[in-house]
């Protein structure tokens, strides 16, 4: 079996409480930060 590990990283961008990103849900922005890395990765 084919061991998996992360080699990248990432992160959403910061904001303040009730900011620009308050009305994004939370998986919505994991989300966006998987597919950052998927990309990167290739």
């Amino acid at each position: 079996m084919t061991d998996v590990v992360i080699v990248s990283a990432a992160r959403t961008a910061v904001g303040k409480f009730g900011g620009s990103l308050a009305k994004i849900a939370a998986p919505e922005l994991g989300a966006t930060v998987i597919r950052a890395v998927l990309e990167r990765s290739g």
